[in-house]
């Protein structure tokens, strides 16, 4: 199952709350309906997301390229041991009444069982989950984003 992904969104923030807030992995959980755990390894961070019952989604990515508070490029952690195998990137671009965020995802199941991966695609085809995931995850971290900025501002 491959997940390839163009998203943006329009955040009602500064760059500098978008940019904090994306980069701390570890608040993630806390308002994400579909993060279930972010912890941190000696070479990048590993995610556990919800996916298809009984099997959650896990990867461990590392930041490749960094240009703050403009853009994140990140990759899967080679040798580290998930199902997911991701890269991608988030630029970021500030305007007058906020920041826009641009963000390319592309990630590539790597389940050690070929029955499972086959059941993901037929599941991912189905519910179209992991499309969904991406979706609301940008949704929620714009909210995270907007509430950290009205809060720095009261």
């Amino acid at each position: 199952m491959r997940l390839q992904e163009e998203l943006e969104i329009f955040v009602r923030a500064p760059i500098q709350v978008v940019w904090d807030t994306l980069n701390d992995f570890e608040s993630w959980p806390r308002w994400s309906t579909y993060i279930k755990e972010v912890r941190k390894e000696p070479r990048g961070y590993r995610f556990v997301a919800r996916g298809m019952p009984p099997v959650d989604l896990v990867w461990v990515a590392q930041g490749v390229k960094r240009e703050e508070p403009y853009y994140l490029e990140f990759a899967s952690v080679p040798g580290a041991q998930h199902g997911l195998n991701v890269s991608g990137w988030v630029k970021l671009e500030e305007t007058p009444k906020g920041t826009q965020l641009d963000l390319h995802f592309d990630g590539m199941v790597d389940f050690s069982s070929p029955l499972l991966e086959r059941v993901a695609d037929v599941y991912a085809t189905l519910f179209g989950e992991p499309h969904k995931l991406l979706k609301v995850t940008l949704e929620e971290f714009k909210r995270e984003a907007e509430r950290k900025a009205q809060l720095a501002a009261a």
